[in-house]
């Protein structure tokens, strides 16, 4: 069973400045022709912290300012079990 092409350190490289742009590991995957499980993987062992698009980021900011905004102002009631 063949296991793909190997790891080079051109890849590794390719890798961190991918990270480093905030490029997600799915993006890196499609830029790289790798599975994202192997992105993930490299990524990791590199101790790399995962990219996130800028998009998704600015996403998140706003969700949490909303969640942030109801519990100020006293709106915020959490879910009864």
């Amino acid at each position: 069973m063949s296991r793909g092409r190997p790891w080079s350190a051109d890849d590794a490289a390719r890798l961190r400045r991918l990270v480093a742009a905030g490029e997600t590991d799915g993006a890196i995957a499609e830029a790289m022709g790798r599975h994202p499980d192997m992105i993930r993987r490299q990524r990791r062992a590199a101790g790399l912290a995962p990219g996130q698009s800028r998009a998704a980021t600015v996403m998140m900011m706003r969700v949490n300012r909303r969640r942030l905004g109801r519990k100020v102002a006293g709106k915020y009631e959490p879910e009864s079990p």
